[in-house]
């Protein structure tokens, strides 16, 4: 099995929902309130958010999800990773092709780099791709 990632254009967002629910679900659960599953579909039709859909490369089967933000500060932009969930153990098959692809259309964005905040678990994968902790927020500036 090879699983893939893309960026999800909202347009055809509705081809996915179903297989995608449970991920939202998750994130939903992950937010601790913060967001409800309809407010992350809300942000993904409004264009808000991006979705970035893992998938198994022959099946179409979804695995999981991404959500990024174009995060506005006063003095520079940010690609900030929002919400994200998957199937357990899968993360080491997209985790190089999700930094890069993240990286490519942060600095098409005008982004100063990436952000995220996550569990002190996320702390072994960050730090291989540049990221600094900081009070568990992940943070990576382009040079």
């Amino acid at each position: 099995m090879k699983l893939a990632l893309g960026l999800m254009p909202y347009g055809v967002f509705h081809r996915v929902i179903p297989a995608l629910m449970p991920h939202l679900e998750e994130s939903a659960l992950r937010s601790r309130g913060r967001a409800s599953v309809d407010d992350l579909i809300r942000f993904i039709m409004t264009g808000q958010m991006q979705l970035w859909l893992v998938y198994e490369e022959k099946s179409n089967a979804v695995y999981g999800h991404f959500m990024t933000e174009v995060k506005d500060y006063p003095q520079f932009k940010m690609l900030v990773i929002q919400y994200a969930a998957m199937e357990p153990n899968h993360m080491a098959q997209v985790e190089n092709q999700m930094q890069e692809y993240a990286g490519k259309f942060a600095k098409e964005m005008g982004c100063a780099g990436i952000e995220f905040v996550g569990r002190p678990g996320w702390k072994k994968h960050a730090e291989k791709y540049g990221y600094a902790t900081h009070s568990v927020t992940y943070q990576k500036f382009f040079d």
